[in-house]
């Protein structure tokens, strides 16, 4: 007997519906406004390609929705599945993982008067952006959060970041154009590079992150190694060098 196609169909969207045990969840940001009550935890979605990913969904800084990829989830994912999960493109939820245990967090925002640039996220992938140093050291997989694109960033006398509200800006000195923070697994355990420029940028983003009211704690492995990047006087600096200084030991960025 032939199996009807609308029955193989239905099967197919049933079982993607319910990914895992869950609803039919596309972000953290739809998750927050179907219930407003929504606890921040792990939940299952379900990406734009139709892959059945787990996020852990910040759901009360700045506002809630925010959502978080787990490592693992950047072999199996690509630049497709972003434009469903990244609609707000104003801001990104930096969480730093401390030795102290704590998680403190800051919302980054691109400075005022480059707030009709959008921000950027890119999944191995840094597309009219200057790309991260350790593409060329750890490799793929790798998520790339930009700021300003090389056409911006290759004129423009001052750059930087809001952090938490706060202007953190500098003047573009040379000719690098990196402007950017990028997160690695880093599954394969390779030795990145060493550079490091402790400049303006890395100590105004860290002087300005803030300990969450209620101390929660995301899942560890959720954070990853990270590079940021600021070329040409801002700063380059990587989370194997913070701990000295910062006592930063990795990074994780959510967006919505």
């Amino acid at each position: 007997m032939q199996f009807p196609f609308a029955l193989f169909l239905m099967i197919q969207f049933t079982a993607i519906a319910f990914c895992e045990g869950g609803l039919f969840n596309r972000t953290c940001k739809t998750i927050k406004e179907q219930n407003p009550d929504a606890p921040s935890n792990t939940y299952s979605i379900v990406t734009e390609s139709g892959k059945c990913i787990q996020v852990y969904c910040e759901m009360g800084l700045n506002g809630g929705g925010y959502t978080f990829l787990h490592p693992t989830t950047l072999a199996v994912i690509n630049d497709l599945d972003i434009p469903q999960m990244f609609t707000d493109k104003t801001a990104f939820l930096l969480r730093a993982r401390r030795t102290d245990g704590t998680q403190p967090y800051a919302v980054l925002k691109q400075l005022s008067e480059f707030s009709f640039v959008p921000l950027k996220i890119g999944i191995s992938s840094f597309e009219s952006f200057g790309g991260p140093v350790n593409a060329g050291h750890i490799g793929s997989p790798y998520i790339f959060f930009g700021f300003l694109p090389n056409s911006l960033a290759s004129v423009s006398a001052i750059q930087g970041l809001q952090v938490n509200g706060v202007r953190i800006s500098y003047t573009h000195c040379g000719s690098v154009t990196a402007s950017h923070f990028a997160l690695f697994p880093n599954f394969k355990e390779v030795d990145p590079g060493n550079a490091y420029y402790p400049d303006p940028v890395y100590a105004g983003i860290f002087s300005n992150v803030r300990d969450n009211p209620s101390g929660r704690v995301m899942p560890g492995d959720y954070f990853m190694f990270g590079e940021i990047h600021f070329g040409g006087c801002g700063c380059y600096v990587q989370t194997n060098q913070m701990k000295k200084d910062k006592g930063v030991l990795a990074l994780t960025i959510g967006f919505r």
